[in-house]
C-alpha cells in the first residue's frame, strides 16, 4: 500500500465492494476486468505486475477468484475484518438476486414467449460483455506473439480433444 494512501474506513469498503457485487454482471472475467480498472489502473492500490501474480495464483486455487481478490483487496486495506465486509459486501447481491430469481422461478411460467425472449435478450448482453472482458484482461497478460499463439493452439486443442 502506498504511503500517501488515505485509510479506507471500513464502511468505506464494504459499500465499495457491495457496488462492485451490483455491477458485477458477466461473470468472473468481467468482475476481474472491472476490480482490475478501478483498483489497479486508476486507484493504484497494488502494480499490473502484482495483480496479474496475485490473479494467477488465485486462477490455480480452488474457488472463485474474482470473489477472492475482493477479500484480498479488503484485507490490504484494514486487515481481516477488512477482507470479510469486502468479500461480503461482494457476494451479497448476486445471492439476493440468486434467491429472488429460485422464489419467481418457482411463480412464473418461464417458458412463456414473453419470458423466453427477455432472457434471450439478457443473454445476449452477457454474452458481449464477457467477450469485451476477455479481451481487456487478455491484452495486459498476453503481451506478445508468443504468447497469443500457445493460447490459441491450447484453444483450438481443447476444441478439438
Amino acid at each position: 500500500m502506498p504511503a500517501d494512501d488515505k485509510q479506507e474506513t471500513l464502511g468505506a469498503i464494504f459499500g465499495r465492494f457491495l457496488k462492485f457485487g451490483l455491477l458485477a454482471w458477466g461473470g468472473p472475467v468481467a468482475q476481474i476486468a472491472m476490480l482490475r480498472r478501478e483498483l489497479v489502473d486508476e486507484e493504484k492500490w497494488l502494480s499490473p505486475g502484482r495483480f496479474n501474480r496475485l490473479l494467477a495464483i488465485y486462477q490455480i486455487l480452488p474457488g472463485p477468484e474474482a470473489h477472492e481478490l475482493c477479500v484480498h483487496f479488503g484485507m490490504m486495506k484494514r486487515g481481516r475484518l477488512g477482507g470479510l465486509l469486502a468479500g461480503l459486501g461482494f457476494m451479497l447481491p448476486g445471492l439476493l438476486l440468486m434467491l429472488g430469481l429460485a422464489w419467481l422461478y418457482g411463480q412464473l411460467d418461464l417458458a412463456r414467449p414473453p419470458f423466453a425472449a427477455l432472457f434471450a435478450g439478457v443473454q445476449i448482453g452477457v454474452i458481449a460483455l464477457i467477450v469485451r472482458s476477455v479481451h481487456r484482461i487478455g491484452e495486459h497478460v498476453l503481451i506478445d506473439r508468443t504468447l497469443w499463439q500457445s493460447q490459441a493452439a491450447a484453444r483450438l486443442r481443447r476444441c478439438s480433444g
